[in-house]
């Protein structure tokens, strides 16, 4: 939960990279909330009120500042100790499961007592935590790309492009075209793909687990570029009955402290659910200071060691059984033999990347022999 006001007011005078993500400051003089790293003028302690989450802090009536961007702040990952249930509700959200009651179904309880338990540990309702991630996902997709309003608020996940306007204006007291900048040098002339950014919590060895995924990657399917801290894979995703295929590119995995994204256009309709899985991929809402204090020097030498997650659970489940009793390089042959056989064919810009690995249902409907 929420550290003292004393300590939250301490980490915001002291800009405490540590507490990014953790908690949010809302400012009552200017009805604007920051991150604590956030350099603008320091706010009084009487001013100051603090939340566990951006959609707490939105609630509360605190528009997100344009200068730290919000938005952009790390995420906490399970081992935060914000109870397995919240944790287990949070992940079925990034996952593309906005509804209440359904993800209370999936969960084995009741919708109040789901409300409940996330509301203590986020400040706010599920449903009220979606409609602020949607808003933040599209302020982000309105400053750092270059995407047509209307593409925006899909990709965001609203409805309609009326839908959109209405919440942004209510919410942030400004029309969207009001946050657009002028095209990069990052952004695709054709449309192709978008860029984007993921941050994190330094220290992160990046370069390491880019080689960790470099020497398990399936052929077809992923390739990595230690020397580069690149990683690339194909997608595959399946959300309301539609099936939305394409790449995406990671790098600057071994400085700064944000991951740089190329995303293929084709998956925008599931572009929260993507930027959700590459956090889990790449561990990045971990926090390296807790580990380090916890391992002491076991972690000393290697500092921002992060463990490497699963982008697709199916995928991994099959490599598991693949790789029983087998050398790591035998099952990473194995598995791209399996997408080889079954996986479908998809264009990427690599003549390395060319298949997507099977899906369940393609599985499924195999022959056992």
């Amino acid at each position: 939960m929420l550290p003292p006001p004393e300590s939250c007011y301490q980490a915001l005078l002291s800009h405490d990279a540590r507490f990014d993500g953790r908690f949010f400051v809302g400012v009552t003089s200017t009805g604007i909330y920051c991150r604590p790293v956030c350099r603008v003028r320091r706010p009084r302690l009487a001013n100051c009120r603090f939340f566990a989450s951006a959609a707490a802090a939105e609630t509360a009536g605190f528009r997100p500042c344009l200068r730290c961007r919000p938005e952009l702040a790390p995420g906490l990952g399970a081992a935060d100790g914000r109870g397995r249930l919240a944790q287990a509700a949070l992940a079925l959200l990034d996952d593309g499961e906005p509804d209440c009651g359904a993800l209370a179904a999936r969960l084995g309880v009741s919708g109040r007592h789901l409300r409940r338990v996330f509301g203590a540990a986020f400040g706010v309702s599920p449903a009220a935590f979606v409609r602020t991630g949607r808003l933040l996902l599209a302020k982000r997709l309105l400053t750092e790309t270059a995407l047509p309003v209307t593409e925006v608020a899909f990709a965001a996940g609203f409805a309609s492009l009326r839908a959109f306007n209405a919440a942004f204006r209510t919410r942030y007291g400004l029309a969207p075209g009001a946050l657009r900048r002028a095209p990069g040098p990052d952004d695709a002339p054709d449309g192709a793909s978008l860029g984007l950014q993921l941050a994190f919590r330094p220290p992160f060895d990046g370069a390491r687990l880019v080689r960790f995924l470099g020497r398990r990657s399936v052929a077809g399917v992923e390739h990595a570029d230690p020397a580069a801290g690149r990683y690339r894979r194909t997608v595959r995703l399946e959300q309301d009955g539609r099936s939305h295929a394409g790449w995406i590119e990671a790098a600057g995995a071994g400085a700064g402290e944000r991951l740089r994204l190329r995303v293929a256009a084709s998956l925008l309709p599931v572009l929260p659910i993507v930027l959700a899985r590459l956090r889990r991929l790449f561990d990045l809402d971990c926090v390296p200071a807790e580990i380090a204090a916890a391992l002491g020097p076991l972690a000393a030498a290697r500092p921002g060691l992060r463990v490497p997650g699963a982008f697709d659970g199916f995928e991994t489940a099959v490599r598991a059984v693949l790789g029983q009793q087998v050398t790591v390089a035998a099952a990473v042959t194995l598995a791209g033999r399996f997408a080889a056989a079954f996986g479908e064919a998809i264009e990427t810009p690599w003549p390395e990347l060319g298949r997507t690995f099977p899906t369940p249902a393609r599985v499924a409907a195999l022959a056992p022999q």
